[in-house]
């Protein structure tokens, strides 16, 4: 399995893990499905 979706570029969002291609961080992907994952139910 290969894993490329996240990339870390220094030039790019001073360098934070972001999602391929995407100017969002990790970090905030994982902060919006902590706050929003209550209100989703399966």
């Amino acid at each position: 399995m290969k894993l490329d979706r996240i990339i870390v570029n220094p030039k790019r969002m001073n360098g934070q893990p972001c999602i391929r291609n995407l100017r969002i961080t990790v970090r905030r992907l994982m902060e919006l499905l902590a706050i929003y994952s209550i209100s989703i139910h399966f």
